[in-house]
């Protein structure tokens, strides 16, 4: 009877183990018995309090002018072969031991590897984890990496201070090829199925990002797929990669999933926020709409529309902007040739100035009051 309960042992652990490693691969985000709403059942992290990602609600985002920038090293050109694989949820590139990020409090965490989240399902939907005054980018990045004070991934991945992720944002217009991810994009089709691997010959991920690295939103949370381990210090920079249409559509086309699927829409809903605080190292210069004023009849309106970390001039009116500014430019334009002032309202996601130009009040009453104020 021992004999036999001890033959059973090994078989069973086998058994368990191959239930974990079916678990790991077929995991999925909207379809299947372990979908998104299924995941606490078989990981229960995915059901805890300090969840990612969330919606970035500015105006609750508190400022600490305390928190410096991000140190980045080894982020530049790098020589040598980097692996890139299609894991059947996304593609992923391993990174070397010798990229490193050190954060405000002087933690240093090094890099693990770097995948991409996305849409697709249809040209309106767009696919980033992060939200963003509840608006959803085309893509994110992440960066992946270790806390130091560990000797491997395997062994922080499990501890309470173990990982980082610097995330980033992609935005698509009619913007030209963006040669830094020509390289990438044309591997993709060397990974078509889940478990191909190819190779990347040299890498600059500094290239990869955005151009201003130094604001960022800073929060405690967690793995954004399973197991949804709750030891993640997340940084998500406030600027924003540019990528053409050709090339975000390439991302969103040439991987397949293990149900021989298009990848596609591969991000985890907003979570709650629960009692957790996100902190920014700059100061809050989201949307800001100043008060009309009403001066013998006549009516302006003011609006500023600063992005974070912007360094575009602006070029059309967000979105967002629409219901609530349709009245106001309509006004202004009425009174634009007098006024000689004019508003300008980037989309949410463009670079542009921190300051905007001032706007101006003109009477039709006073000509006092005809000389130009600045709000």
């Amino acid at each position: 009877m021992c004999s036999t309960m001890r033959a059973l042992v090994p078989l069973l652990s086998l058994f368990l183990l191959g239930g974990q490693a079916q678990h790991g691969s077929d995991w999925t985000y909207s379809e299947g018995a372990l979908d998104e709403a299924h995941w606490p059942q078989h990981y229960p992290a995915c059901g805890g309090q300090r969840q990612s990602p969330i919606n970035l609600q500015r105006t609750k985002v508190q400022y600490n002018p305390a928190l410096k920038g991000l140190k980045l090293t080894g982020y530049e050109t790098q020589e040598g072969e980097f692996p890139m694989v299609n894991n059947g949820h996304t593609v992923q590139i391993s990174l070397p031991s010798t990229m490193r990020m050190t954060a405000a409090d002087g933690t240093v965490y090094i890099a693990q590897q770097m995948h991409f989240h996305w849409g697709g399902a249809s040209s309106k939907i767009r696919g980033s984890e992060h939200t963003v005054d509840g608006i959803r980018h085309v893509i994110e990045i992440h960066v992946v990496h270790y806390n130091s004070k560990y000797k491997s991934y395997e062994t922080a991945q499990d501890a309470p201070d173990g990982l980082a992720v610097l995330a980033a944002f992609v935005e698509v217009k009619d913007y030209p090829e963006n040669t830094y991810y020509s390289s990438f994009i044309s591997h993709l089709a060397n990974i078509k199925y889940p478990g191909q691997t190819t190779t990347l010959t040299g890498l600059d991920i500094r290239d990869m990002l955005p151009k201003n690295l130094q604001h960022y939103y800073s929060y405690d949370g967690s793995l954004t797929t399973p197991p949804c381990t709750e030891n993640v210090h997340w940084f998500v920079l406030a600027d924003f990669v540019k990528l053409s249409r050709t090339q975000v559509w390439k991302l969103e086309n040439s991987l397949l999933d293990h149900h021989n699927k298009t990848i596609q829409n591969d991000y985890r809903r907003t979570q709650p926020l629960n009692h957790r605080v996100v902190e920014s190292n700059f100061p809050n210069q989201g949307l800001t709409l100043l008060p009309r004023l009403v001066l013998s009849g006549t009516i302006t309106a003011h609006c500023s529309l600063n992005r974070l970390g912007s360094s575009d001039p602006p070029t059309s009116a967000s979105p967002v902007m629409e219901t609530a500014g349709k009245g106001h430019l309509a006004s202004r334009e009425k009174t634009k040739s007098k006024s000689k002032a004019h508003v300008n309202t980037p989309p949410l996601g463009s670079r542009q100035p921190r300051s905007l130009s001032s706007n101006t009040v003109k009477t039709h009453k006073d000509n006092v009051l005809g000389t130009r104020r600045a709000f």
